[in-house]
């Protein structure tokens, strides 16, 4: 799968909102995704499969570092390349605007997740125990990584 990467508008929030609470519950309300598409200090980059959402990204930038605020994939478009497809938008976001750091948080246990990350050269940097909350489960320690883009990546294939 190839999915068309471009940037989400506020229209387009519902779905945004819709996907999240499926990936991530319980997600982040529609006026969030609006508020985040309208914020010259973030960009929100969609997947698209067709006509179907397969994905997004919420990215914010401050000074010379950005940081990976949510990503998610849509049930149906997993294990289809619509991940790699999204970090590679978001590094290419960040070369464009000078980025020297990316950040972003993941939880210790999304082994397909960490694969990922660490495939694109991302790097543990910090722990943050018991920082998610899940209703039915124990807390989960929050892995805190970062990949300097200025140092170049090697080729994602």
């Amino acid at each position: 799968m190839h999915p068309n990467i471009i940037r989400a508008l506020a229209s387009d929030a519902a779905d945004l909102a819709a996907l999240h609470a499926q990936a991530l519950p319980p997600g982040w309300p529609a006026a969030d995704f609006a508020a985040s598409c309208g914020n010259a200090n973030r960009i929100v980059l969609k997947a698209m499969d067709g006509a179907a959402l397969a994905g997004f990204a919420v990215l914010q930038f401050a000074a010379d570092e950005a940081e990976i605020l949510s990503i998610a994939v849509a049930q149906e478009a997993r294990r289809r390349g619509v991940a790699q497809a999204m970090m590679k938008a978001c590094v290419a976001a960040c070369e464009e605007k000078l980025i020297s750091y990316l950040y972003l948080e993941v939880a210790q246990g999304n082994g397909a997740a960490l694969k990922l990350y660490e495939k694109f050269g991302f790097r543990l940097l910090a722990h943050r125990k018991n920082y998610y909350q899940a209703a039915r489960s124990a807390p989960v320690t929050a892995l805190i990584m970062r990949l300097d883009i200025k140092r170049g990546l090697s080729p994602i294939d």
